[in-house]
C-alpha cells in the first residue's frame, strides 16, 4: 500500500497548495463610514454568492509543442508556441489553418525543489495565421498527452521516495490489482478518486490498475479543479465550469507537477480551448 498512500499525500498536497497566478490587488481606499458597517447577515437558506465566468464558446484546437518545457529552467515571460497539427474553426466561423501558431508565454513558474510540487502558468492570447495575420483569442488548456510514438502511460501524480505516509524507498509502480487509497475495497477507493466537483464534466472511470485516467478530478483549489493528464505526474488546473478563480485571471490554465519538475518535450500534444477575442484579425 506505499504507493496508494504517498498518491492519497499527494492529493492532499494538491488540493492545499498555493495554486500560483495570483495577481496583487491594488491597496483599497479608505471605506466611508456608512461602508464600515457591519454587512447584513444571510437568511438562512440563502445561497452565498458564487463567481460566475462568462459563458464564452471554446472551439478545440489540437497542436504541439513546438519546443520543450521545464519548469527547472523556464521563466517568466518566456515564449511557449503550439502548432496546429489540424485545421479548426472557431464559433465565430475564423478559420484556423493547419500549422498555425498559438502564441504564449509563461505567467509564472515554480521549480519543485526537494520533492515538492512544481507549477507553471501558461497564457496563450494570440494565433499566428497562415499569411501573416494575427488573432487575439481567450484559450484554455483542455489536455495534455506525450508526443507522438512516446509511450503514454495511465496517468497519476508520480510517488516519491520518503514523503508522508511512506516507511520505505521509492515505489515501485503502481499496485497490482489494487486501487490508489488507504485501504478497502476497490469499489469505494476508485470513487473517492473520481469525486466530481459541481459543475465539472463527468470524469473517466480509473484505469485497470486503478489509478485515474487522464481528465480525472482530482483534487480542488477554490474554484479551481485539478485534473490529471495522460503524461505521468502532471496535473492541469483550470476553472471549474461556469465560475471564476481569481488566481486565473491572467492564465490560460497551470500546470501542476506532482512532487516533480514539469518536463515537457517538444512534440508534446496539447489541445487548447480557443475563442476569438475583440478585435478580430490583423
Amino acid at each position: 500500500m506505499k504507493t496508494g498512500k504517498t498518491f492519497v499525500t499527494a492529493l492532499f498536497a494538491l488540493a492545499t497548495l498555493p495554486l500560483m497566478a495570483q495577481q496583487p490587488s491594488p491597496a483599497a481606499p479608505p471605506a466611508s463610514p456608512a461602508a464600515q458597517q457591519p454587512p447584513a447577515t444571510a437568511q438562512p437558506g440563502t445561497p452565498a454568492a458564487t463567481p460566475e465566468a462568462p459563458a464564452v464558446e471554446m472551439s478545440p484546437v489540437k497542436g504541439e509543442l513546438v519546443s520543450k518545457l521545464d519548469s527547472k529552467t523556464a521563466k517568466t515571460g518566456d515564449d511557449v508556441v503550439v502548432q496546429t497539427r489540424s485545421s479548426a474553426k472557431t464559433a465565430d466561423g475564423t478559420e484556423i489553418p493547419k500549422g498555425s501558431k498559438l502564441m504564449g508565454h509563461v505567467v509564472a513558474v515554480k521549480a519543485s525543489g526537494a520533492g515538492a510540487n512544481s507549477q507553471v502558468a501558461l497564457q496563450f492570447d494570440r494565433i499566428e495565421l497562415k499569411g501573416g495575420q494575427s488573432m487575439a483569442i481567450q484559450s484554455q488548456i483542455q489536455s495534455i498527452a506525450p508526443p507522438e510514438g512516446a509511450e503514454s502511460m495511465a496517468s497519476s501524480p508520480a510517488p516519491m521516495a520518503g514523503s508522508p505516509g511512506m516507511t520505505g524507498g521509492a515505489a515501485s509502480g503502481p499496485p497490482a490489482g489494487g486501487s490508489p487509497g488507504m485501504g478497502g475495497t476497490n469499489s469505494s477507493n476508485r470513487t473517492a478518486a473520481t469525486t466530481q466537483v459541481p459543475g465539472s464534466t463527468p470524469s473517466p472511470a480509473p484505469t485497470a490498475s486503478g489509478l485515474p485516467t487522464a481528465g480525472t478530478v482530482v483534487a480542488t483549489s477554490g474554484q479551481i479543479a485539478i485534473r490529471t493528464t495522460s503524461v505521468p505526474g502532471v496535473l492541469l488546473a483550470n476553472n471549474v465550469a461556469g465560475q471564476q478563480d481569481p488566481r486565473m485571471a491572467q492564465a490560460s490554465s497551470i500546470l501542476v507537477g506532482s512532487r516533480r519538475d514539469i518536463q515537457l518535450d517538444g512534440g508534446t500534444q496539447l489541445v487548447v480551448g480557443v475563442a476569438a477575442a475583440g478585435g478580430g484579425t490583423r
